[in-house]
């Protein structure tokens, strides 16, 4: 259901530059982020798998120029670019709250968020990545972009379904919405992304592909990694 949205809001743009650790390869101007191909007339877009290694290379060069002690301001900007998109993707279904999102969080970037951010990135914590606005579920998707074969988005719309089945006991508020408190945060570590997680491995033990692209938009027959299932659960 998910590739049903539109991805191709023009606000939806974020822009790398190249820097120590990393090279053009993963610098440009975005446009657009699709789940599967680029419409041709979107020159600029991008799809689910490229975003995952440019999302990657970001992190990874920043993080890596922090413990060298040789980050530049060039390292921060891509970091705050990267983040904005990531959480523009994550509302994407929610019309005008998703630059109302993105906007929020640079409005509220202040000197410390990138160091904040990478050490979310290497503890891997769920409550780290709350910077700026981000709550829950969109702190789950900074896991899933930087860590797609360990982790999956906590959506509302899957929780219906860890709910109903006693996977999870999340406290809800009564339009469904993920309650931002420690519990629920603890919920997503200890049973909602291990479901995830078995899933895929129970699938993938029985030899079970689907359908997908690459990073170049080819077609592929992939195993499922835990972000594939949250996606399969989307409805």
């Amino acid at each position: 259901m998910r590739e049903g949205y539109c991805y191709c809001d023009p606000d939806c743009h974020f822009r790398i530059v190249v820097t120590e650790g990393l090279d053009g390869e993963f610098s440009g101007q975005y446009v657009g982020v699709f789940p599967k191909k680029v419409p041709p007339h979107f020159n600029h877009g991008l799809n689910l798998r490229r975003f995952e290694m440019v999302v990657q290379a970001v992190f990874a060069a920043t993080n890596h120029a922090e413990a060298q002690g040789t980050i530049t301001s060039d390292h921060v900007m891509n970091l705050k670019e990267i983040a904005c998109a990531i959480v523009h993707w994550k509302m994407a279904s929610q019309g005008g709250r998703a630059k109302l999102k993105a906007d929020n969080l640079r409005a509220k970037w202040r000197d410390d968020t990138a160091k904040k951010l990478i050490i979310a990135y290497q503890r891997k914590e769920v409550a780290l990545f709350e910077i700026g606005g981000v709550r829950i579920p969109t702190a789950t998707a900074f896991l899933r972009f930087l860590f797609p074969d360990a982790y999956g988005i906590m959506d509302s719309r899957v929780v219906r379904i860890t709910q109903k089945k006693n996977v999870t006991r999340l406290g809800l508020r009564e339009d469904g919405y993920i309650k931002d408190t420690h519990q629920n945060r603890e919920q997503y570590s200890k049973s909602y992304n291990p479901f995830l997680v078995n899933e895929a491995r129970q699938l993938n033990s029985c030899g079970v592909l689907f359908e997908d692209v690459d990073e170049n938009g080819n077609l592929i027959n992939s195993t499922f990694r835990p972000c594939d299932i949250e996606m399969a659960l989307f409805y």
